[in-house]
């Protein structure tokens, strides 16, 4: 790894808020598929057909 004048490994330094950032899309996108199947499961209909009340 090549060191920068700071005294810290740039390649490191570089790509942080890359993986900082995918992680969090990565956690949006989740969240959006938790909200996706809680409505799909709450909308009034369940597995065996009938509506709950």
């Amino acid at each position: 790894m090549a060191r920068d004048c700071g005294g810290r490994y740039s390649t490191v330094a570089d790509a942080t808020p890359w993986l900082i950032g995918g992680a969090g899309v990565l956690i949006v996108a989740g969240a959006g598929a938790l909200v996706v199947a809680r409505r799909r499961r709450t909308d009034g209909s369940t597995d065996d057909g009938s509506a709950e009340s």
